[in-house]
């Protein structure tokens, strides 16, 4: 009976240190940081239309981040925050895979 209740919580635990690591944020680095990395593609987060009064940039910034985390991104280089409109914009971001 030890032996099982073991083994469950063994599992139990490893899942969940699988299941945080999935949905961990990538760092936010500079690209010097990113040298012997693995570049996985350029990722674009939009605030949306009228979003936070301005305040558009973490909201644009919250978006390209989870699709960086989506694609399994350890690390993002942002290249790129421009205004669309008075109160949205757009955030662009290099994702990389720099193994964790």
């Amino acid at each position: 009976m030890l032996t099982r209740m073991t083994t469950t919580l063994g599992i139990v635990l490893t899942m969940g240190l699988l299941a945080g690591q999935a949905d961990a944020k990538p760092d936010i680095v500079t690209e010097n940081d990113v040298k012997n990395c693995q570049f996985l593609k350029t990722v674009r987060g939009s605030s949306g239309y009228g979003k936070k009064f301005g305040s558009w940039q973490p909201e644009a910034k919250a978006s390209a981040e989870r699709e960086a985390t989506q694609i399994g991104a350890s690390h993002i280089v942002w290249s790129d925050l421009k205004p669309s409109g008075a109160f949205n914009g757009i955030a662009t971001a290099k994702a990389y895979d720099c193994g964790r």
